[in-house]
């Protein structure tokens, strides 16, 4: 088994991703282990949103700029939740911990991500936000223990 250097948390914000950045934060003190928390946004979340900006324009600029404006909104607000109180969850590191967010795929982009930066570790919660989102989706964090190249811990 190699050491664990580098652990990855994906993050969306819920209950079961905080418990897991709590648990990957005692885990990074105890090994000295640098932290990344990571939150994919799904490229398909943000078309409902334009369009729900955009309902009433016509044109194609309209659209655009409302793709534009949503994804904006959505970066900003998963900064300012998701991201900042993962990160204070995890609690103090000598490491420190960076925040990271993609577009993407979550599942897909949650096991690139480990791939390109060599993340020992991914350290995940059971349960997202959405019942139904699992339901017609699947289950991201089933997904990742599936696909991922390095080890992954579910935190219920």
């Amino acid at each position: 088994m190699t050491k664990v250097q580098h652990i990855l948390v994906p993050t969306d914000g819920s209950e079961g991703a905080l418990k897991a950045a709590q648990f990957a934060g005692d885990m990074a003190r105890a090994l000295n282990a640098k932290v990344t928390v990571l939150l994919v946004q799904d490229e398909r979340s943000v078309l409902s949103e334009a369009w729900n900006a955009a309902i009433g324009h016509q044109t194609a600029d309209s659209a655009s700029g409302a793709v534009d404006v949503a994804r904006t909104a959505m970066e900003e607000n998963a900064r300012q939740n998701a991201l900042a109180n993962t990160g204070a969850v995890l609690g103090d590191l000598a490491s420190g911990h960076e925040l990271v967010q993609v577009w993407g795929h979550p599942a897909n982009d949650i096991c690139r991500y480990a791939a390109e930066h060599s993340v020992d570790l991914i350290v995940m919660g059971s349960q997202g936000l959405s019942a139904l989102g699992r339901a017609i989706l699947g289950s991201v964090s089933h997904a990742v223990v599936n696909s991922a190249d390095c080890a992954v811990t579910i935190v219920k």
